[in-house]
């Protein structure tokens, strides 16, 4: 089911970043946390728990630059207009719309429940979480599952 909704989710997140953040991406390699590099300081993490066929977290990892081009795109703001609500606030909202989207595609007798996304903070992301990458112009995010 891992294998599955992993697929699921790398396809969501495709369809999401570039119908709703108007930005191309490239499927990357899989990693542990411990060893993805973004090349930024400034690192942010949404997490969102679901249960259902099957129960779980979906972690995306991000550095604050892209999900600030991202909130910009999504709201047709100006990045220097933007607070660290609506930052935060897309990243939330992005992980929903990726793990939602994704869970739809799995079939599934149980139908899904998602919890309210919330940002984390990046220290509760484990070392040894694998994660997928997902690289865009000039950047790079991760998702990670995690299935109890």
């Amino acid at each position: 089911m891992k294998i599955r909704l992993m697929k699921a989710i790398k396809t969501s997140i495709s369809e999401v970043m570039e119908t709703m953040f108007f930005l191309p991406i490239e499927p990357g390699e899989e990693t542990l946390f411990a060893g993805f590099e973004m090349g930024a300081d400034d690192i942010l993490a949404s997490g969102l728990r679901f249960t259902g066929a099957v129960t779980g977290q979906m972690i995306l990892v991000a550095p604050r630059t892209l999900v600030a081009e991202m909130a910009a795109n999504f709201m047709g703001e100006s990045r220097e207009s933007l607070t660290d609500e609506h930052i935060c606030g897309t990243l939330t909202e992005m992980a929903n719309m990726v793990c939602g989207n994704a869970l739809g595609k799995v079939d599934s007798k149980v139908p899904f429940e998602l919890s309210i996304p919330e940002i984390m903070e990046i220290s509760k992301v484990l070392p040894d979480q694998e994660l997928a990458v997902v690289e865009t112009i000039g950047s790079k995010m991760a998702v990670g599952l995690h299935l109890e």
